[in-house]
């Protein structure tokens, strides 16, 4: 009786934990979840590896889905029902064009029974062709000049300081090229060094930088344009850069003795508005969590329809909580949907520039 009894008990047992024993046989072994092709050329084109496994489950398996994380890595595979103690394979290729040096792309694979994917891995170091001149310099300015860049921004740049960069050109035509410069939109702050001549056949560089007078109260955006004239005649190409202005802050002063500015949101979204309709949030507060007093420099924003009640000049006390009113004026706005950015430039060393999406849609 007493056997009979303790022989019920391990059937139960063994019986509730079968499916956990099946469960864990039912899968798609793979011969191996990585791949190095070692080295590989950039010109030569894509390279494919095959993961090849087999059914070691009870029941057959379909391959769902194999996502990349990159548009560079492709999969392929079939959706027909791998039987059990079947082999299958799935290939995926990897072009390494434009993608020079070291990499590591992976493909997610779930199955019908998947809890959770299974990672096939790619890996190797792409050698970098020799680029076209079009592709080194592809800005054409004209007389068969060319530039690298059109666009350079700097983040911050403090009280004092210089920020520089380098726009690389190439004269590729057979004669010297005469270059000027036209300023089309300019911060007062920045500074291009160009050649008045390019020789013929010559590379070279145009610098811009950023310089801000140790003693200027110019705070937030710079923002700088300039068009080139290349043997008299405009070039097609406008080049631009900005930069944010901001405190030149002491590096050996303690943390905890600096002001610290946090935002209570960094979205707003006013929701639907009338046009013609003025609306006030004022559902964002700032505080200070630093020792000493933040000070606000500068609050810019990017249309006329936004106002904003902090202002430059503005201290906020250490511990202390502000609230901060932003009014959307929709008499100009389009219908649908409207969005500014908010950006609020403090003496808070850690993080001088905090910014806001503000978004709203405009009905009638």
């Amino acid at each position: 009786m007493r056997f009979t009894l303790y022989y019920n008990i391990l059937l139960v047992v063994v019986f509730a934990l079968l499916p956990f024993a099946v469960g864990a046989q039912e899968q798609l072994v793979f011969d191996h979840t990585t791949w190095n092709f070692g080295e590989i050329a950039e010109q030569n084109g894509k390279v494919e590896h095959t993961f090849t496994f087999e059914n070691r489950s009870s029941r057959p398996i379909v391959i769902v889905d194999v996502v990349s994380g990159c548009g560079c890595t492709t999969p392929s595979y079939s959706r027909k029902p791998i039987l059990v103690g079947q082999r299958g394979e799935i290939k995926v290729a990897f072009d390494p064009m434009n993608r020079p040096g070291k990499f590591s792309k992976g493909v997610s694979v779930m199955t019908s029974i998947s809890t959770k994917p299974v990672t096939l891995m790619l890996e190797g170091n792409v050698s970098p062709r020799e680029k076209s001149v079009e592709e080194l310099y592809p800005f054409d300015l004209g007389g068969g000049v060319r530039l690298a860049i059109n666009f350079h921004s700097f983040a911050y740049v403090g009280r004092g300081e210089r920020v520089s960069e380098r726009i690389g050109w190439i004269n590729t035509s057979g004669r010297d090229v005469a270059l000027k410069l036209l300023p089309k939109q300019s911060s007062g702050m920045a500074r291009v060094e160009a050649p008045a001549i390019m020789k013929a056949g010559e590379k070279g560089d145009i610098v811009i930088s950023y310089e801000v007078a140790a003693e200027s109260n110019r705070y937030g955006t710079l923002e700088d344009m300039f068009g080139l004239q290349v043997n008299g005649r405009e070039a097609p190409v406008i080049v631009t850069m900005n930069a944010i202005a901001v405190d030149k802050f002491d590096r050996h002063t303690e943390d905890i003795l600096q002001p610290s500015c946090e935002l209570s949101k960094k979205f707003i979204k006013f929701g639907e508005i009338k046009q013609g309709k003025t609306v006030t949030n004022a559902s964002l507060s700032l505080v200070n969590n630093g020792e000493s007093d933040l000070i606000i420099r500068a609050v810019e924003w990017n249309t006329n329809a936004l106002n904003c009640s902090l202002k430059a000049g503005d201290r906020v006390k250490a511990g202390e909580q502000i609230a901060v009113k932003l009014t959307l004026d929709t008499s100009d706005c389009s219908h649908g949907v409207w969005v500014d950015r908010l950006r609020i430039i403090t003496n808070d060393p850690a993080r001088p520039m905090q910014t806001m999406r503000v978004t709203a849609i405009v009905v009638d």
